[in-house]
């Protein structure tokens, strides 16, 4: 009987051993670095930031960075990832690069100018919120430089950047389009992309604008309510029948009593409609102000604070 045991014990000892090279070998994949260095070993586990493998020919162990390996590897740890809940990094593309905390320059498929904003030695598994300003129509053009008003620029404030970092995206409408029209769409899909190729939080994605920005804030909140978190649209408006697809979404609306240029109708129209179909709606209505309001709102830090703590769920 004890001869029988101990055969019987050695038996599942050998199974044991071909069960673990058989996995072995069906777990083992070649692994290629982005130099073409290549590598036989099978996934062990991995982070947004490095995967660990284990070399099939000793055992031995590594980590490597995934921003070192090939495209097809970085998938392969993704889909595990995925798998098991968790994101995969971004790749370290050129929004990442321009995160410098300065005002970095570039044009977006060769028809929308863009500044951009963000803080220094941003990785790529970092989340951060996402502010696109849109500015008025005094600011239209091609030059890249008159949509960086000093509104915008409170944003990366010392004080505001530091209690509140994020990454800041101030378009520049084409003079023959609006943020309605062309240069609104592209932005939308700028934005898209960024989802997709930059640091952000895809929760925490904010809209406002000044005047024509703020007509266009409304607009662009109203068309795609399922990306913005919330809405700042100051001295602007929008048509009271565009209120269903807007109750969803976080806005605070701003306007000047006396402005001679956007009619405070314009606000309050819209502001009523949403209150009564209970809408999310804040508003604040500067009873001795005209048109020129932005620096109020805009320095405003009780704004900066309720609009960062706007999330989508």
């Amino acid at each position: 009987m004890d001869m029988l045991r101990r055969k019987m014990r050695d038996t599942v000892v050998v199974l044991l051993a071909m069960g673990y090279c058989l996995a072995g070998t069906v777990m083992a994949r070649t692994w290629t670095s982005t130099d073409g260095r290549t590598i036989e070993a099978e996934f062990v586990s991995a982070t947004e930031e490095e995967v660990t493998i284990r070399r099939e020919s000793d055992g031995r162990t590594f980590a490597i960075k995934l921003d070192t390996l090939s495209e097809g590897d970085r998938k392969e740890v993704a889909e595990r990832l995925a798998a098991e809940g968790r994101p995969a990094a971004i790749e370290a593309g050129p929004y990442l690069e321009l995160l410098d905390e300065e005002w970095a320059s570039f044009v977006y498929e060769d028809e929308l100018p863009v500044r951009l904003y963000g803080p220094k030695r941003t990785k790529a598994t970092d989340l951060l919120p996402l502010v696109i300003y849109l500015h008025g129509v005094g600011q239209k053009g091609e030059d890249n430089e008159r949509q960086l008003g000093g509104d915008v620029r409170k944003f990366a404030d010392e004080e505001n950047f530091g209690e509140r970092p994020c990454i800041v995206v101030v378009p520049q409408c084409a003079e023959d389009s609006n943020w309605k029209g062309e240069s609104g769409q592209q932005l939308i899909k700028l934005v898209k992309e960024m989802l997709e190729l930059a640091p952000v939080d895809a929760s925490r994605v904010y809209l406002t604008g000044y005047s024509m920005g703020g007509y266009g804030t409304w607009a662009l909140l109203a068309q795609e309510p399922e990306l913005f978190a919330a809405g700042i649209p100051v001295a602007g408006g929008a048509n009271p029948n565009q209120a269903e697809a807007l109750k969803d979404i976080p806005i605070w609306a701003f306007h000047g009593a006396k402005d001679p240029t956007v009619k405070v109708e314009q606000s309050r129209g819209i502001v009523e409609a949403l209150k009564a179909i209970d809408g999310k709606i804040k508003y604040t209505e500067y009873p001795d102000k005209d048109h020129g309001i932005s620096w109020d709102v805009f320095g405003d830090g009780e704004m900066h604070e309720w609009l960062f703590l706007q999330k989508r769920e």
